[in-house]
């Protein structure tokens, strides 16, 4: 079919397997060296700011103020826990320590080890 000399083979293999290698690479790179992209806001554009931190005071909830709905946006609060909260917080007043939030029915020391990171007073 075709009759290609043996300099025109060479020069086939040759370009094949720079094809296949160029695509081994851009396959590599797109799916296995995927860079990791964090977007950061304009006011954390300084070093000197901690990314995570700012993530987390943003995400922080003021529990003697919080309506049941933004309590539940905390790590394993639900609407009933949430609802508990409020009410434990209309019942007996503010919380004054973070701790105040186990003796609500229903936080124990493993829940609120995993909310207290989250959660302020002020």
């Amino acid at each position: 079919m075709f009759n290609f000399t043996s300099q025109e083979k060479k020069a086939l293999i040759t370009l094949s397997i720079f094809a296949i290698l160029g695509l081994a690479v851009l396959g590599y790179r797109n799916y296995i060296a995927r860079p990791q992209f964090n977007v950061v806001p304009t006011q954390l554009r300084s070093a000197e700011v901690d990314y995570k931190a700012f993530i987390k005071q943003k995400r922080m909830i003021n529990i003697n103020t919080a309506e049941a709905n933004s309590l539940e946006t905390l790590p394993n609060i639900g609407p009933h826990l949430a609802k508990e909260i409020v009410d434990y917080r209309n019942a007996h007043g503010r919380f004054f320590f973070k701790e105040d939030l186990m003796k609500v029915k229903g936080i124990g020391p493993k829940k609120f080890n995993e909310i207290k990171e989250y959660i302020t007073l002020e």
